[in-house]
């Protein structure tokens, strides 16, 4: 569909009372705190610039287009908004509110999403929805994919401002019980949409019942725990790639090195369980301390000029890097 369909039919604008405009196609729609405060700002700063967009269905009109605009109107305490109606049809209607919006990027993903399904509803197909768009099919498949995973309650969620669609969206890979039982502890702790995937990662990482206990009860504990450490200061510029990682990999070897020794200074209860991973990393350790003996040996003798380095046995123990 494209402009002058939508100009079809079009009656001049008129002022209409807020409480006559119906919201049933607002079902598609979720408009966030953030996005209404900014259109209240608008509204205030410059009033109404244009027309919302409506049809009508038996005698009353039903908002197409303008859904921030009206909440932000009612909200202000407006009593009327410029209103332009349009002549469409059931499918036109969703069409409308697709295309009216595609340039201006007002709709998330999951607005879209949701659309994409009432046009499906009305007998189009995901092939002639793409070509609308100017999409690939894939575009449309995988918005469609992204309403059918999500829970109907966290979908009402972001539909009431209760959550952020972008938030809702890191909690689509979960199986659909266990998306509720995460977003209640999402929006408990107040977790932003990064936290949110992270602990989403780390509950898909384990099946331990425990560590999924420990989650859900302790999530800002666990992303703590769990994120990765940050380089205390910008790497030297003359390194390489391969330099720059090495620096960042030893920065936090030394910061998990301090930690590691500090949680083992006194014996505790819980090692118990953790006799394996000791195990492990006892095992390992020896060849770091290999490895950054052998270094240090290269760096000594280029330093001193020297034209090759053998390493001695002293500089593999560990006694080397004290």
């Amino acid at each position: 569909m494209n402009a002058s369909t939508l100009d079809r039919g079009t009656e001049a604008a008129r002022s209409v009372l807020t409480s006559l405009l119906g919201t049933t196609l607002g079902r598609a729609r979720c408009p966030q705190p953030a996005q209404l405060a900014r259109m209240r700002q608008s509204l205030a700063t410059h009033g109404q610039l244009t027309p919302v967009i409506a049809v009508e269905r038996e005698g009353t009109l039903e908002l197409v287009d303008g859904f921030k605009r009206r909440t932000a109107a009612v909200q202000m305490g407006w009593s009327e908004l410029s209103v332009s109606v349009r002549s469409l049809d059931g499918r036109g209607q969703w069409t409308a509110m697709l295309t009216l919006n595609r340039t201006t990027g007002s709709l998330s993903v999951l607005e879209e999403g949701l659309i994409v399904r009432e046009l499906c509803a009305n007998g189009m197909t995901q092939v002639e929805i793409a070509q609308m768009v100017g999409r690939h099919k894939s575009w449309v498949s995988r918005r469609l994919g992204l309403v059918d995973r999500l829970h109907p309650d966290l979908l009402e969620w972001v539909r009431t401002g209760l959550m952020s669609a972008g938030t809702a969206r890191r909690l689509i890979v979960l199986p659909a019980g266990n998306q509720l039982e995460l977003a209640a502890v999402v929006n408990k702790a107040e977790l932003t949409t990064e936290e949110t995937e992270l602990l989403v990662s780390l509950w898909q990482k384990t099946s331990d019942a425990a560590i999924r206990r420990f989650l859900l009860t302790e999530p800002r504990t666990a992303l703590q725990n769990a994120r990765p450490e940050k380089m205390a200061a910008p790497p030297d510029p003359r390194l390489s790639e391969r330099g720059r990682n090495l620096a960042r990999t030893l920065q936090v070897l030394r910061s998990v090195a301090l930690r590691v020794s500090e949680a083992l200074h006194a014996p505790f209860p819980e090692l118990a369980l953790l006799e394996r991973e000791i195990h492990l990393t006892a095992q390992v350790l020896p060849g770091t301390l290999e490895a950054l003996g052998f270094a240090r040996t290269c760096v000594r003798s280029a330093g001193s000029g020297a034209s090759s380095a053998t390493p001695t046995s002293e500089d593999f123990s560990p006694k080397a890097g004290q």
